[in-house]
């Protein structure tokens, strides 16, 4: 069963965002909370989420900021830590199912009432997407849910979340920006994830040609049923798709 998070009310997450903005880290650290009254429950579809969860998701998040700096500002580096760790975590203990994921004002909750101080450390002047999660693939928080969702692997041996490393914030961007498109087919992610590593660039764009990649990935949906194939195929489909596409690149690199 679905965990089910308050909602919070468009109007007010607006309001919390243009007051939170210019708000000190320690201020905001203050402002945590576990209900809103502009906060509201779905009627139906699963169960809601208690104070005590809620607690125990705010503690993981803030230890793992804290791991990586929190309050004080870091860099790149620090900030693809915390997104790692904080993407394995709330796909782990949040209890989300992706339909309840797809909800933006649940994001906007856990951005201006539970996690405030630790939205705005993770990206100071947030422009509102961030964290009014109007565009979850750019949500502080939602984002890494999805993340995580795409390319946990539950059938591996070893650790599930493995595959989270092999794409970074941009370029797993590229990605979840066109899951619809792609029919959000978490095999056919997972089997990217676990190709491109291999894959010889030399000199190419990294970013050049998984967009081309994905390209053709959407036209070939129209014929193929990635869900359709086995491992071995998908694998062997992936493997092609992603040689051809280097190799056409490679020639307009010269």
């Amino acid at each position: 069963m679905s965990v089910l998070y308050p909602r919070l009310l468009d109007q007010t997450a607006r309001e919390l965002h243009e007051q939170y903005i210019v708000a000190k880290i320690e201020d905001l650290q203050r402002k945590a909370a576990y209900r809103h009254p502009s906060a509201v429950f779905t009627a139906t579809g699963g169960q809601r989420v208690g104070t005590e969860q809620l607690a125990d998701l705010r503690d993981a998040v803030v230890r793992a900021a804290a791991d990586t700096g929190f309050p004080v500002q870091g860099g790149k580096r620090e900030h693809a830590e915390f997104d790692l760790r904080v993407a394995r975590l709330l796909h782990e203990k949040s209890g989300l199912v992706p339909a309840e994921a797809s909800v933006r004002s649940a994001w906007a909750f856990l951005a201006l009432v539970l996690l405030p101080d630790v939205t705005y450390w993770r990206f100071p002047s947030a422009p509102g997407d961030r964290v009014l999660a109007t565009d979850i693939t750019r949500h502080v928080f939602g984002r890494l849910w999805w993340r995580a969702h795409l390319l946990e692997d539950p059938d591996s041996s070893g650790d599930r979340y493995e595959l989270l490393q092999t794409f970074g914030e941009s370029a797993f961007d590229q990605i979840f920006a066109r899951r619809r498109a792609l029919g959000g087919s978490r095999p056919l992610i997972r089997a990217l994830a676990r190709t491109w590593p291999s894959l010889s660039l030399h000199g190419l764009s990294e970013r050049a040609v998984l967009r081309e990649v994905l390209k053709r990935f959407r036209r070939l949906g129209t014929l193929i049923d990635f869900e359709a194939l086995d491992d071995a195929q998908l694998g062997h489909q992936v493997a092609a798709v992603t040689r051809e596409t280097v190799a056409a690149l490679r020639p307009r690199a010269l």
